[in-house]
């Protein structure tokens, strides 16, 4: 196990820099938009979306997903590798929202636990999508993988610019509103469960994932 999750690591590595030039670019974008660094933290939560779809472009591009089941690990060690080192930068790149966050409010903003909130709330959506994005690559490949991906996030969206006109919606944006009134103690419970449902639906794409790559062949 150890060795597979060197080999990702050292696999991701080469997708590094291109991470972190896009994170420049947004600070800088926001910066000159004069939103400052408003939305980078939940933007760096997003961009650990991109992990899933590298790693496993990494073992098809370069034949790692067949050699490495001529190495004494098993298909779950293979997975579970990947599933481990895309929740790492997920939590590191969380963590460093978080600080960013504690930063600017340092500095003038007022707005801390409201943005804190916003984290958890994109580190549970994060999570999830990450999971479903395995899920989809481990089953249909990294090609098609990402397109079904795309529709798993664009179809929601769409959905949801269909019914905003629904009378029921304007209940929900209602109810949603009302959470301003909520004390910090029960808006931080209220994300750290999603957060929570976020990790369980990652956990049980890493159980489907496992069972994807056991019946499939190479």
């Amino acid at each position: 196990m150890k060795a597979m999750l060197y080999a990702d690591w050292m696999n991701l590595r080469r997708s590094m820099k291109a991470m972190v030039i896009a994170t420049v670019v947004i600070a800088l974008a926001s910066i000159v938009s004069g939103n400052g660094l408003s939305f980078v933290p939940a933007m760096l939560c997003m961009l650990s979306l991109m992990v899933p779809a590298t790693l496993m472009s990494s073992d098809y591009t370069y034949g790692w997903d067949k050699l490495s089941l001529s190495l004494p690990v098993s298909r779950r060690d293979v997975v579970s590798s990947k599933f481990a080192i895309s929740l790492l930068v997920n939590l590191t790149v969380v963590a460093l929202g978080m600080i960013c966050i504690a930063g600017m409010n340092a500095f003038g903003g007022d707005a801390m636990a409201e943005d804190m909130m916003g984290m958890l709330a994109c580190e549970a959506v994060g999570l999830a999508l990450m999971g479903i994005e395995f899920v989809l690559v481990l089953r249909f490949g990294p090609e098609r993988g990402r397109y079904f991906l795309i529709g798993v996030v664009w179809v929601p969206i769409i959905l949801l610019t269909v019914v905003k006109k629904h009378p029921a919606f304007d209940k929900l944006v209602q109810a949603v509103g009302g959470m301003d009134s909520w004390p910090v103690g029960q808006l931080a419970a209220f994300f750290g469960g999603l957060v929570i449902v976020g990790a369980i639906v990652y956990a049980v794409c890493w159980r489907i994932g496992v069972g994807i790559y056991r019946k499939r062949e190479l």
